[in-house]
């Protein structure tokens, strides 16, 4: 363990892992008024992104170009989980130092090219991590006038980030991880009911509320069958709505036509159906 932990001043993004970029970056347009600012392609993993904000929340659409090709570290992720949210970055302020202390807290660090790399789940309890130093290219939030009501006016209604939601088996990795290795601070440890009896710890790290959910029955209920398929900690991304009637009707209406569900919710909100958003679960909160 560090004896201090590396600083995280800011979750910068949530990766959503897909096989069809395009489809994907215009669902987080079309459907949550997402403003794409930046498209590139990493030849080393030989996959595509998207880079957008939906709020003040920034989402990467990804995806292989070539699918098949398994000597790809991203091909081999997206085979093994599917469509889903892959992972979400933290910011450091010195990449190698940042890395050297993880592994010297013995975290896995694996993809390590040198500004940024990923942590594997087994040493955060669960979820995969990505960790960076550098920005991302033409980031609004860098510019000094970075306002985050970039979808204001927009259907969907959404206003903000609520939280992250992680589900793990091993509340203590979390915890030992996230408040002793990087700097987060405990928000709130209870036993919740929903969507099954489990422990919901909330922990902010860099401004961002993550709960992580470990499930009473690790086998049973919708928590359990999470943890018993191949996945990287990310149960939901949970948004704050301005008006939950105009936000369904404008999933449910016009050319969307989404199938909405209140089933397996971590929150006391609705979610879209997964299935209608290439396996990425979003929920909504007023």
């Amino acid at each position: 363990m560090p004896t201090t932990p590396v600083h995280v001043p800011r979750i910068i993004h949530t990766i959503h892992a897909t096989t069809d970029i395009y489809k994907c970056r215009l669902l987080y347009q079309d459907v949550l008024g997402g403003l794409v600012f930046a498209e590139n392609y990493f030849p080393a993993e030989d996959r595509d992104c998207a880079l957008l904000y939906v709020t003040d929340h920034m989402m990467e659409p990804m995806a292989p170009r070539n699918p098949e090709d398994l000597e790809k570290p991203f091909a081999r992720m997206t085979k093994k989980i599917g469509e889903a949210f892959h992972s979400f970055e933290l910011k450091v302020e010195d990449g190698p130092a940042a890395s050297k202390a993880f592994q010297d807290a013995g975290s896995k660090v694996v993809s390590d090219y040198g500004v940024f790399f990923f942590i594997k789940p087994e040493s955060t309890g669960g979820v995969l991590l990505e960790v960076c130093e550098t920005g991302m290219p033409n980031d609004p939030y860098d510019r000094g006038n970075w306002n985050p009501a970039v979808g204001a006016g927009h259907g969907s209604s959404v206003t903000a980030l609520d939280h992250i939601a992680c589900v793990t088996a091993d509340m203590d990795a979390v915890l030992s991880f996230f408040t002793g290795q990087v700097d987060g601070e405990v928000r709130s440890d209870e036993q919740v009911a929903q969507p099954q009896s489990a422990r919901r710890v909330v922990i902010n790290l860099g401004g961002t509320d993550i709960a992580f959910f470990q499930p009473d029955d690790t086998s049973s209920g919708p928590l359990g069958a999470f943890l018993n398929k191949k996945q990287n900690g990310i149960y939901a991304l949970v948004w704050k709505v301005a008006d939950e009637a105009q936000a369904k009707g404008h999933f449910t209406g016009g050319l969307l036509k989404l199938r909405l569900t209140s089933d397996e919710c971590v929150s006391t909100g609705f979610a879209i159906d997964p299935d209608d958003f290439l396996g990425a679960r979003h929920e909504f909160v007023t």
